[in-house]
């Protein structure tokens, strides 16, 4: 098996513009050719095929989140109160009472009013004849949503969200937090201080005062309140990787409709694939790109060796393209079966908002093909976001 470090024509950047342009070509070569991939220049390792990753997601005391999971926040030491960068028994006790307050039955009985924020967006769409899909929908919808379950009134999201795209900005080739990003991280933060200190005094029926009246129950069987900055820190998840993911998943599958018209039609003529669709557009290309790890012991992989303390970036875009786990996994096809993909990550680490997500997706497609069925993508309307992990449309021009 080839070592990691014999491949010396193969370079993944995940802060390339250009790769990050179609990373799909260079994810399959690192698939076939380095199944155990190594950057000398960035240091980190990487697994790209689909098993591999899965393994790895279920192996969470070996490839621990502890250390943060974004490539550019692995060295920096900071104290960690975000969920997503916890392992068990802590990250298990946190996310037990998270759980609590963000149920099932909670967010299917959102449906009516996540449909009717929809509607308001898209029924002034079908009387133009285009629009910047991403700036009149796809930017708005998911933060308005999220800002109904914390209770962030209307007048505060254009703010909440400038402030969490600014913190996910990542400048080409560069793995440094951009001064931007770490401006933006303190007044996001403010601004859910003072939202929290106004509920104190004025309870509402949100989750941001469910949260703040809950007790946490420590390993040790204590009970306790959440501290301001572990509070803090999971309502900025919220507004940062629950608001940004979903709002290029979103234009990515508009792109996608658009690029592929038969597949569209598909939908149009049976509705009921719509929810296929989304998974099948998560695992064609999603938002999130990849979950950095750092292990916690020596790992041999495919005639390769991952050693302790190392970065290791789960790829699972890649994971989505690989065709030992999916048949001719290049093509977008609505009605593909797709039993499994890590999308959402596995296993302890499977993401909370899986459900509101896929909730909020399944809507926006059904309401936006009621009224616009029929569109182009103009390729002179298409702008990319660019972050490390994030990958996505921060305009994307539809023509009908």
């Amino acid at each position: 098996m080839t070592s990691p470090h014999a491949i010396t024509n193969l370079e993944f950047d995940p802060y390339s513009y250009e790769q990050d342009e179609d990373p799909y070509p260079i994810y399959r070569r690192m698939r076939d050719e380095a199944p155990l991939y190594y950057n000398p220049r960035l240091d980190f390792y990487a697994l790209t095929r689909f098993e591999d990753c899965r393994a790895a997601f279920i192996d969470w005391k070996t490839f621990s989140s502890a250390r943060g999971t974004v490539l550019e926040l692995m060295d920096v030491d900071f104290k960690n109160t975000l969920i997503i960068f916890m392992d068990p028994p802590r990250q298990t006790a946190l996310r037990n009472l998270v759980s609590k307050v963000f149920t099932p039955r909670r967010i299917a009985a959102l449906e009516p009013e996540i449909r009717a924020i929809a509607c308001g967006y898209l029924d002034p769409l079908r009387e133009t004849h285009g629009c910047d899909i991403v700036r009149d929908f796809t930017a708005n919808l998911p933060m308005d949503v999220i800002s109904t379950l914390l209770g962030i009134p209307p007048e505060d999201r254009d703010h909440v969200r400038e402030l969490s795209n600014a913190v996910l900005h990542r400048e080409p080739g560069s793995p440094q937090i951009p001064p931007s990003a770490l401006a933006a991280m303190p007044k996001l933060l403010a601004y859910f201080e003072s939202a929290l200190a106004e509920r104190r005094t004025r309870p509402r029926d949100d989750i941001m005062t469910l949260l703040l009246q809950a007790e946490l129950r420590e390993p040790d069987g204590a009970l306790r309140r959440l501290r301001d900055d572990e509070l803090c820190s999971f309502f900025n998840l919220l507004a940062t990787a629950g608001n940004e993911t979903v709002t290029k998943f979103l234009a990515t599958a508009f792109h996608c409709l658009g690029e592929f018209p038969g597949e569209r039609q598909r939908l149009l003529d049976d509705p009921a694939l719509i929810p296929n669709a989304v998974d099948e557009t998560l695992r064609y290309d999603p938002p999130s790109q990849y979950q950095g790890r750092t292990l916690s012991r020596t790992v041999e992989i495919h005639g390769g060796v991952i050693p302790e303390g190392a970065k290791l970036l789960l790829i699972n875009a890649a994971s989505g393209r690989d065709e030992r786990a999916f048949p001719d996994p290049d093509r977008f096809d609505v009605g593909r079966p797709i039993e499994n993909h890590v999308n959402f990550g596995w296993g302890q680490h499977i993401c909370l908002g899986k459900n509101l997500a896929l909730l909020e997706s399944r809507i926006a497609i059904e309401e936006f093909l009621q009224r616009i069925p029929h569109y182009e993508v103009d390729p002179e309307g298409i702008e990319r976001m660019h972050s490390s992990n994030v990958r996505g449309f921060k305009g994307l021009r539809l023509r009908y």
